[in-house]
């Protein structure tokens, strides 16, 4: 794998420098590449007037995304870590993100930055700018993961490739930007482009299309609930050809959902994989057209993906076992806060977490998290596959599935359950669709129908939340 040269935010932005735009905010402001050269450049000069010195981490709360992002920009051009909050985060959130990020300052946007801690002591020769995001990672328990503007550049690359973003292209991200997703693929995917990106505060499904509409967006960059949104409402988008692609991440995506949006749109979607130790991406299908392959995650570009037996023999393709990462974007334990992950990781190998396979041609499919796997009586259960079939019923619009403890098999599945129309969704009719396409031991044991489910930022469902609600003996 070629190592790409290494290069400052400063000179990516300055081979750039044009009055093409860049960015641009639903929440107002419009910058040319030229302008966000000349912010950037004045900013990253503004925070080392404040002593931000290299290396030192600083906590960005910001809600406006157009602000938000020069400030993102400004950090890593003052060869600094950037850790973003929420913007909406509960206080013992912020204190949280703080103390395990071990941020220096924090910083709102308004005012000079707030002196959290001693100045840190860097080591010569330590690399400065980068950013760190709390993840729960294959554990559970949250832990900082610290990633390099060097590993960042190389994944948002490799997503500009895979996707083939090219100056022309216009991409739109209403995805929080405190998360991995939106600040690689969106803000830094386009920027290595050359293109340009429309943000937003948040998903706003009335109006989305128009907005998509009048801003010739030709790329939008998603996760499956807002994919299942858009699936179900009565707007459409009035010239669809203009959009090349939607993109999928951040969870799995149900086929019911890939295949509404393609038939009732005329938009291909590519469902990709990736996560926070890998700086995004991991796989992507290819491009509409060209050979994407439904149910699968797509083919690794720019990082090593294998997948391993328990004793850590790596299985040929067709054979499942647990999928584990290698590269230039993935995770150093030796870069900023990451020391946890030596406890895990062996030359160079990240274990994901997850569960799959690599068919003959490099597709990585995903059967779903380890932690997630039910075992009924010895046979393995895994959700997504349960939560498919579900979702395949004209009458569900969202689903999930969970092991509850139960005293002889030790766990049986249980599937929560959000109707497109309550009236006309039974229990008995949910089971005979099980009973359908489900092996016995496969179907859930019991059907809770509920208004919605517990989701994160990012769309993913909390499993802990409902396992805990079955634990504790009622529906969410």
């Amino acid at each position: 794998m070629a190592k790409q040269q290494t290069v400052t935010l400063m000179e990516l932005l300055s081979a750039r420098r044009s009055d093409r735009e860049y960015l641009a905010s639903t929440t107002g402001g419009r910058w040319s590449y030229e302008e966000v050269f000349n912010e950037t450049q004045q900013r990253g000069a503004a925070l080392k007037g404040w002593a931000v010195h290299p290396g030192q981490r600083v906590a960005l709360q910001i809600a406006d995304p157009g602000q938000f992002i020069l400030w993102f920009l400004a950090v890593l051009a003052a060869d600094a870590v950037a850790v973003p909050i929420n913007p909406s985060a509960p206080e013992d959130d912020v204190r949280r993100t703080v103390d395990k990020s071990g941020a220096t300052y924090f910083f709102d946007g308004e005012h000079p930055p707030t002196v959290l801690a001693s100045p840190l002591v860097l080591k010569r020769g330590q690399s400065g700018a980068g950013v760190i995001l709390l993840t729960s990672g294959s554990t559970g328990d949250p832990k900082p993961v610290g990633l390099s503007l060097e590993a960042l550049i190389h994944t948002a690359r490799q997503v500009a490739s895979a996707h083939r973003l090219v100056p022309s292209d216009r991409g739109f991200s209403p995805l929080p930007l405190f998360h991995i997703n939106a600040l690689v693929v969106a803000v830094l995917g386009s920027l290595v482009a050359g293109s340009s990106l429309l943000v937003s505060d948040g998903f706003h499904a009335s109006g989305f299309w128009d907005l998509v509409e009048a801003e010739n967006i030709s790329w939008i960059n998603a996760v499956p609930s807002i994919l299942m949104v858009l699936s179900q409402r009565t707007e459409e988008p009035h010239q669809p050809q203009r959009i090349r692609f939607m993109r999928s991440a951040s969870a799995p995506l149900p086929r019911a959902t890939k295949e509404r949006i393609e038939a009732r749109f005329g938009i291909g979607v590519v469902e990709t994989y990736g996560m926070t130790e890998a700086g995004s991406q991991i796989t992507a299908n290819p491009l509409p057209g060209e050979g994407t392959r439904t149910g699968s995650v797509g083919r690794p570009h720019g990082i090593e993906v294998r997948v391993v037996a328990e004793g850590g023999a790596v299985m040929a393709a067709g054979e499942r076992g647990a999928v584990e990462i290698r590269g230039a974007g993935v995770i150093d334990p030796n870069w900023g806060p990451n020391q946890w992950a030596r406890r895990v990781m062996h030359d160079g190998w990240y274990p994901t977490g997850d569960l799959g396979y690599l068919d003959g041609d490099g597709f990585l499919y995903l059967d779903g998290r380890s932690r997630d796997i039910i075992n009924r009586g010895g046979e393995k259960i895994f959700p997504r596959e349960v939560e498919e079939w579900l979702l395949a019923h004209a009458k569900v619009a969202d689903c999930a599935v969970v092991g509850r403890p139960h005293p002889i098999l030790g766990e049986e599945p249980v599937a929560f359950v959000v109707a497109t129309d309550e009236d006309a969704l039974t229990i008995e009719g949910l089971d005979e669709w099980a009973e359908q396409g489900l092996a016995r031991f496969k179907r859930p044991a019991e059907y809770f129908v509920v208004k919605s489910l517990p989701k994160g930022s990012t769309g993913k469902i909390a499993r802990q939340d409902l396992r805990q609600q079955v634990r504790e003996g009622g529906a969410w």
